[in-house]
């Protein structure tokens, strides 16, 4: 059994997701006139990698209840909207999402420059979310006096990672962000005062490569060309330590009317490897070894492949004799997928293309795309499959998906 091809409510839907599901629920515009001072915050969003900054005390106090985010200690003083001097300029901001290249990310626009402009053009995943602070501006990139310079740099889009801005209240982290790859675009605001971040933030580091996470319990539904309706079945991970062709496994468990089936695995901490799988039904018990195994790494980015060349041994030994396989699995995207479990941006789009010979007159060449959701596991499959005995060649499709994550 293939854990690829059997085919949270968690945050990986994105801190846009959040924010958005604030904005429609309070439908937050500009606050009251007697509000003159707003405190904006900074943000690290670990499975994005990307940065965020809000002046509405509501957001913070539910992004300080979420895991994957984290302040980073930069804050800055605002004024809000409504009470903004004639010196000063509103700034508004739009939620920007794209599936291609994934973009999930926020632009802060300038009152009379690009508020208006923007919402104007309807420009294709842009959604409009109020004005959120007013500041100064700076002049030549020099800020007033009494003011405090906030600093604004861009990453784009690349290798499956959101593009982004991130603001810093010092030239030290500005200078930082520079050397981790963002432009530096000088001065953005000038603040009333300011606080300089004081933590590094870590990405998420099993972000794509980790197909199964133990606190979750998935059921998936699946159909395939060829059957008569829908099952399911209920994968969940068992760290028990367990003795399997001469490994210590833990086993990633799928249960169905049917029986179990487990994939076996050796978990480490950068790296996994699906030693085979066991079976269990009214037929009796069905090992399968992977010789080699397939080492996993936790850790990918879009366009990272891994090679596929082992033998599968089947114990009892399979009538057809034990196949060889060659091919790939190639993370090709990070992407938004839907299944009835929910939406979930971000996700980490796989393509397996595997092909099978076995020692008689029979061979199949199968191709995956497997949806992984970092932090939650496997939520859709979908494969493709010709089959060639004796001449005779026979194509099937399926589909696996999660229908409830828990």
């Amino acid at each position: 059994m293939n854990i690829l091809s059997r085919s949270t409510s968690t945050f990986v839907r994105t801190v846009s997701r959040v924010i958005a599901t604030v904005v429609a629920a309070t439908t937050i515009a500009t606050l009251p006139a007697h509000a003159q001072s707003v405190t904006v915050v900074e943000y690290y969003n670990s499975v994005l990698d990307a940065y965020f900054i809000t002046g509405r005390t509501n957001e913070q106090s539910l992004l300080d209840g979420v895991a994957d985010f984290k302040r980073t200690g930069m804050t800055f003083q605002a004024t809000a909207t409504a009470s903004a001097t004639s010196t000063q300029v509103r700034i508004c901001r739009f939620y920007v999402s794209a599936s291609s290249p994934f973009t999930s990310s926020h632009f802060y626009g300038r009152d009379g420059v690009d508020c208006q402009s923007l919402r104007n053009q309807n420009l294709a995943g842009f959604t409009w979310e109020d004005y959120d602070f007013a500041t100064q501006q700076p002049t030549n990139n020099t800020c007033p006096a009494n003011t405090t310079p906030i600093y604004r740099g861009f990453r784009a889009a690349a290798n499956g990672k959101t593009s982004n801005h991130r603001y810093t209240a010092s030239s030290a982290t500005y200078q930082t962000a520079i050397n981790a790859g963002y432009l530096g675009e000088n001065i953005a605001f000038c603040a009333t005062s300011a606080t300089a971040a004081s933590s590094t933030p870590v990405a998420n580091g099993t972000d794509c490569g980790t197909f199964y996470y133990g606190a979750k319990t998935i059921t998936y539904q699946s159909t395939s060309s060829v059957g008569t309706g829908a099952t399911s079945f209920t994968r969940t991970y068992d760290a028990t330590p367990v003795s399997f062709n001469g490994y210590t496994a833990t086993r990633v468990l799928d249960t169905s009317s049917n029986g179990v089936s487990a994939t076996m695995i050796e978990d480490g901490s950068a790296s996994w490897r699906e030693l085979g799988g066991r079976s269990t039904s009214s037929s009796g018990p069905q090992d399968t070894y992977s010789n080699p195994p397939i080492t996993y790494p936790k850790a990918m980015t879009v366009g990272q492949s891994i090679n596929v060349n082992r033998t599968v041994v089947f114990s009892p030994a399979n009538p057809l004799g034990n196949p060889t396989q060659t091919g790939s699995i190639v993370l090709t995207a990070r992407e938004s997928v839907t299944v009835p479990a929910g939406t979930f941006a971000n996700a980490c789009k796989f393509t397996i293309q595997i092909a099978t010979t076995y020692p008689s007159l029979s061979s199949s060449t199968t191709t995956t795309l497997t949806w992984v959701v970092p932090g939650v596991g496997m939520v859709r499959s979908e494969v493709t499959d010709s089959t060639t005995v004796f001449g005779q060649t026979v194509s099937t499709t399926a589909t696996v998906a999660a229908t409830s994550i828990q």
